[in-house]
């Protein structure tokens, strides 16, 4: 359990937990790679068809994003932007390129020749530890930046392998919150001569109606001359008394048609049609054990656990908590693994296990598109009391992930993209040339 070393010197910084899982003949794992949002658009989404995918891909929308971007900004960071990345990344060029007396290094603490400074004044004098062993300040010190500097690489890690958890659940979940009501308009489909008569009926009544009130609006008219005589008021005392006499303790109902036919037991249908309205996202959810054997583990597990709260916070346009611009957190892409291994024999008739260059991704779990960490828990004290180590290192600790899918599938990521066929579209779904949107295992 642990960072892979040899890969984090290489420069390709991997986390494992359990060390060597991605080795392991026939083992399940969950590679987590984890990404800049950029990042993700030109290494991720533009191999998704999708809008996202249409977004990454299109050099009119980049460059039009890039210059609002740049511009806000400019006007926003003021002169002393560039994130605290940046800065590092700065100081880092600095002593690989032997700056002397550098701005940053008041204290001189690194060396003219850019190496860090690992002795201490008197410190080959030998000391006594409260184990019995003896050291020096030096080699303590030595130590210390070790542990430090493998910290470092792993926080810097574009990849987690990690065991899968116990429970692996996925889902799809499809809107069809789209609701349409007929009503009467489906009379027309199943009998026109039938809803245009009713129709002709209504435009008579609706005439009547019309004909009716302008008498009385005509009458109110005349009436309006009458000295003395409020038309308006007249009609609203008439109302209020009408229906005083008719619900004079305010419990009747509405009366409605539909409440009269009510009472012969029948009920209006709404010729309801329910529509496709959108897919929802997925969301995907883990929760995974670390135990600590030593020291040495327990750095490492805090060390993963430093890499996803680092992951999911956003950072800041000119390295300052109280920036006007944020930049967004990073995302990740979870693809459940395999360790393929093939089974032969030899000439002894003894079975020789070989295990695969790479593990491939798992034949019975989806991978996912980019994800974003939407929620994160760590429980110190799963045993229900705090249990610690001579060091204060806590041996147990459980972590709760959530990821959210940032764009929703269609059935092109399943089967691929359609192509034309004389300027016609296929009839079927083929694999998109350009595009690693159909995997051999799908999402």
């Amino acid at each position: 359990m642990a960072e892979n070393t040899d890969q984090l010197e290489n420069g390709q910084a991997v986390l494992e937990y359990p060390r060597g899982i991605s080795d392991v003949p026939y083992a399940s794992f969950l590679k987590i790679m984890k990404y800049e949002y950029q990042e993700a658009l030109e290494k991720v989404a533009a191999n998704q068809n999708d809008a996202l995918g249409s977004f990454a891909r299109s050099g009119v929308m980049s460059t039009t994003v890039n210059l609002v971007t740049n511009t806000m900004a400019g006007v926003y960071n003021g002169v002393d932007g560039g994130d605290s990345d940046s800065r590092m990344n700065t100081i880092n060029d600095s002593i690989e390129n032997k700056k002397e007396n550098a701005w940053w290094d008041v204290f001189d603490v690194f060396a003219f020749d850019g190496t860090n400074k690992t002795e201490v004044p008197g410190g080959d004098n030998e000391i006594t530890l409260p184990n019995g062993t003896t050291t020096t300040w030096n080699a303590l010190k030595n130590e210390k930046d070790e542990v430090l500097n493998r910290r470092r690489q792993g926080l810097q890690a574009s990849e987690l392998n990690v065991a899968l958890p116990e429970e692996f659940q996925y889902g799809y979940r499809a809107d069809w919150g789209n609701e349409f009501k007929m009503g009467t308009m489906a009379m027309a489909a199943d009998n026109f001569a039938k809803f245009a008569s009713l129709g002709l009926a209504g435009a008579g009544l609706g005439a009547l109606y019309t004909n009716s009130m302008g008498q009385l609006q005509q009458l109110s008219g005349m009436a309006g001359d009458i000295p003395g005589f409020n038309a308006d008021e007249y009609a609203q005392n008439m109302a209020q008394g009408a229906q005083m006499a008719t619900n004079p303790f305010g419990v009747n109902g509405e009366l409605s048609m539909t409440n009269i036919v009510g009472l012969g037991g029948m009920a209006p249908n709404e010729n309801a049609i329910q529509m496709f309205s959108r897919m929802g996202m997925r969301e995907f959810s883990f929760s995974f054990s670390f135990a600590a054997r030593n020291p040495d583990e327990s750095q490492e597990i805090q060390t993963i656990i430093e890499w996803f709260k680092r992951g999911m916070h956003p950072g800041s346009a000119n390295g300052k908590g109280s920036a006007t611009l944020l930049t967004f957190p990073d995302v990740f892409v979870l693809q459940p693994m395999f360790v393929k291994t093939d089974e032969n024999v030899n000439n002894d008739g003894k079975i020789e296990i070989k295990v695969a260059d790479e593990p491939i991704q798992h034949p019975f779990m989806p991978k996912t598109k980019i994800c974003a960490l939407t929620d994160l828990r760590v429980n110190t004290t799963p045993l229900g009391q705090v249990n610690t180590v001579f060091d204060g290192s806590i041996p147990l600790v459980t972590v709760e992930l959530k990821f959210n899918e940032t764009t929703a599938l269609t059935r092109v990521d399943f089967e691929g993209a359609r192509t034309r066929v004389n300027n016609q579209l296929d009839k079927g779904f083929v694999r998109a040339s350009n595009m690693a949107n159909h995997p051999e295992i799908g999402y």
